[in-house]
């Protein structure tokens, strides 16, 4: 990683990168069999596994509020590690449990330690980034670390774990274990160089005065509403029109090699060069169309396909919203900015996940799902060019209002 400019930045950076690794390492192996787990190895109906799945982003949103708060209260190096732990706790229970009401359950743990660990993670890199003066390439290089984390996941679910089965998730669980050790024993104490120093109840009520981020806040809500369906939908099609339904770990796999080797001239040609929220517009399009994709599917290159087209729009998304939250930000809160960004995706996520399941359950077959999600991400793309020219937005991203 040190070939996309790793090499400039220091020991907690680089750690917090390898953590990032790891998660979504750990997270990926699960994410894209876990339908197919569900339905086919614990008998879960379609419209179960949209329960099971919509809980985690809710329970998501609660971790993230808490997490962003405890990260600038008493460090974030103890709420990444606890929320690691918490979500180890939760994917090995999937492979222990057989009702229902236990998959809800290790779906808020499992919520509840992501949302602990994200919001902080994101802060300290984005304060590490502003001592160098380059969140943009910070956050640029989080996506890459993602990646390589995500498509050796792929490849080790479906070569070596031998696709959709529980030893997928007792590994999965002792990648977050190990996660939270590399964090205790590595990362700093406290709020890292300052101490954590105690916020007044006024500056939280404050944040909700803050029009630009409330509103691009809202936004967001219907962006990761769209971005999740791909987690949902494209395992399902795949179950259907797939003989080996656990080669859908490759998808993830081929999409991550992109982003580690597009995401870099992505952030220099166009992230860097465009307004965020143009960036995010034209994200939404290509999201739009590799759902929509899908519809037309019917073999694993074409599946593939579809999500080489999404990935695009993920590549200008997730960087774009992460910057954005940081510029719109300050710095003695930034944790809990974070937090609170982590809740809106997850209230999008929950809820995208909720009336997928729903739409979904009329077959994968069906055009309306497709249709839907397609049309959706377009009404969104123009949402965001109208409110590229909101007077509050532009002055808060440091624009000079006309």
């Amino acid at each position: 990683m040190s070939t996309f400019g790793l090499k400039n930045y220091g020991t907690s950076m680089k750690v917090l990168l390898f953590s990032v690794l790891l998660s979504h390492l750990g997270t990926y192996l699960v994410v894209p069999l876990l339908p197919i787990f569900l339905k086919i190895q614990k008998g879960m109906a379609v419209t179960e596994i949209g329960l099971i799945l919509a809980v985690s982003p809710f329970s998501f949103q609660a971790g993230s509020l808490l997490g962003g708060w405890l990260a600038d209260r008493i460090g974030r190096r103890t709420v990444i590690t606890l929320g690691a732990w918490i979500n180890a706790l939760a994917l090995a229970g999937y492979a222990v449990f057989d009702q229902l009401w236990l998959f809800i359950i290790m779906g808020l743990l499992s919520g509840l330690g992501v949302g602990l660990n994200a919001p902080s993670t994101k802060a300290a890199l984005a304060v590490l980034a502003s001592d160098e003066d380059n969140e943009t390439t910070a956050f640029s290089l989080r996506s890459i670390a993602a990646s390589i984390g995500t498509a050796t996941a792929g490849l080790l679910s479906y070569y070596i774990l031998g696709g959709a089965s529980v030893l997928v998730f007792y590994v999965a669980a002792g990648l977050y274990v190990l996660l939270g050790i590399i964090s205790w024993l590595l990362l700093p104490k406290g709020c890292g160089d300052a101490p954590c120093k105690t916020v007044p109840f006024k500056s939280y009520t404050d944040i909700f005065k803050n029009k630009a981020f409330i509103v691009f806040s809202l936004v967001s809500i219907l962006i990761w509403s769209i971005y999740t369906q791909l987690s949902l939908s494209l395992p399902l099609r795949a179950e259907d029109i797939l003989n080996d339904p656990g080669m859908v770990g490759l998808i993830w796999t081929i999409n991550s090699i992109f982003i580690i080797v597009l995401q870099t001239p992505i952030s220099r040609l166009i992230i860097e060069k465009t307004h965020p929220l143009y960036t995010l517009s034209i994200g939404m399009l290509f999201i739009g169309a590799g759902l929509g994709s899908i519809y037309w599917s019917s073999n694993f290159y074409w599946l593939m396909l579809s999500g080489i087209i999404f990935i695009m729009g993920e590549m200008l998304i997730v960087p774009t919203i992460d910057s954005t939250v940081s510029q719109l930000s300050t710095a003695k809160m930034i944790g809990v900015f974070f937090g609170l960004t982590n809740f809106v995706s997850g209230l999008g996520e929950g809820a995208g996940k909720y009336v997928g399941g729903q739409i979904l359950s009329l077959g994968t077959e069906s055009a309306l799902p497709w249709i839907s999600y397609a049309l959706a991400a377009v009404v969104i793309s123009l949402l965001l060019v109208m409110l590229r020219f909101w007077k509050p937005l532009r002055v808060a991203l440091g624009e000079r209002p006309k």
